[in-house]
């Protein structure tokens, strides 16, 4: 028995953290339900990439888990499982509107209530509008007991009333991660600057996004250039693939750009080791439900520029520090802000404090104490 069921079809990196944090908790608090074709390891070519990511992680998290496949399994299957064990909440995650809805109606019929896990909020890319929207408002609130969505944003997209029950689900920071001892943040900002040949003196930027239409690259190196054309000591990390970095990487050839460094696809386990050798994050992408990469980076004690598009920065970023959100596709304003945090070195950590502490909320251990002690 597990009073809390999460069904989902990916296994995530930023969600088993939660699950396996829930599970040192209270052992009874937490299982997990994957119902995909794959097992436990995502093996799929990401299909804006074009590549088989490397996403196997050094550490063994522990928590409840069975995996259902969907090739030869179906809804019935699915619910017979939850059932099985026997939860008072099940969290509805990635799983296909259809199944969701179905699934959903079928258990609330059982008497077990459902949460419905969602990012989706005003600034997605194809949000229902008019007629449509009214209709998803009204079925997500007849199906689905809770909204635990990644977003506050959310909220509002489904008219979720202030007294209806919602607990918040973030995609969540690892503050082990991110966040560890001064000692290991030191090693790691200096081997990595050693490695690409930064002094401690240059202010590095850091960018960790894909190298696609929909992540804006084209926007994110247009306001760098601006910047390094009156800043010598500056740089620029741009972490990532994608079809776009090619073209990219020849522009800033032509261009005779050379501080930006092209380290490719870096795999989860290392992502840290940039934000420790960075002084600031950029994150100039047009649309972003939520975005955990500003969270992360604002926990890893950095400066911030990013866009308004972006869901976690417009809760995170507050009162003064909505200056650091920037118009999206407006690389004048980027490189504004990105010259001002250029021109305080090392003092990124100091000026967004208010942020970071907005982020505890949504840390690992945050999220994993709140759904332990979730009683439906």
């Amino acid at each position: 028995m597990a009073r809390v069921v999460v069904l989902q079809r990916q296994v995530s990196q930023l969600d088993e953290p939660v699950y396996a944090r829930m599970h040192e908790l209270d052992p009874a608090s937490c299982a997990v339900v994957y119902w995909n074709d794959y097992g436990y390891t995502r093996k799929w070519v990401d299909p804006e990439l074009g590549v088989v990511p490397d996403l196997a992680d050094a550490d063994a998290l522990v928590y409840p888990k069975s995996w259902i496949d969907s090739r030869s399994n179906g809804r019935r299957v699915v619910e017979a499982a939850l059932l099985a064990l026997r939860p008072s909440l099940v969290v509805v995650s990635d799983v296909p509107l259809q199944d969701r809805l179905r699934l959903a109606l079928a258990l609330r019929a059982r008497g077990i209530k459902v949460a419905f896990r969602v990012d989706k909020n005003h600034l997605s890319e194809q949000p229902r509008r008019g007629l449509a929207l009214m209709a998803e408002r009204r079925v997500a609130r007849y199906a689905f007991d809770i909204l635990a969505p990644t977003s506050p944003l959310t909220n509002a997209y489904y008219a979720w009333a202030p007294d209806w029950p919602s607990i918040p689900f973030p995609y969540t920071t690892n503050e082990r991660k991110f966040a560890p001892g001064p000692e290991l943040r030191s090693s790691q900002r200096l081997a990595v600057r050693d490695r690409l040949g930064f002094a401690e003196s240059n202010h590095v930027f850091l960018s960790a996004a894909k190298f696609t239409a929909r992540e804006s690259p084209w926007g994110l190196v247009a306001s760098f250039a601006k910047v390094a054309a009156t800043h010598p000591h500056v740089h620029l990390i741009a972490l990532g693939d994608g079809p776009l970095l090619a073209e990219i990487k020849r522009h800033c050839s032509e261009q005779r750009l050379d501080r930006v460094t092209f380290p490719g696809f870096v795999p989860f386990r290392q992502l840290q080791d940039y934000f420790f050798a960075a002084d600031t994050f950029l994150h100039l992408v047009g649309v972003g439900p939520w975005e955990v990469s500003p969270q992360d980076a604002l926990i890893a004690r950095l400066g911030l520029v990013t866009t308004d598009g972006v869901g976690s920065a417009q809760v995170l970023l507050q009162g003064p520090l909505r200056r650091f959100l920037v118009p999206r596709g407006n690389a004048d304003a980027a490189a504004e802000r990105m010259r001002e945090l250029a021109s305080r070195p090392h003092d990124g950590q100091y000026l967004f404090a208010d942020a970071r502490a907005r982020t505890l909320d949504y840390t690992v251990e945050a999220c994993a104490r709140r759904w332990v002690e979730v009683r439906a």
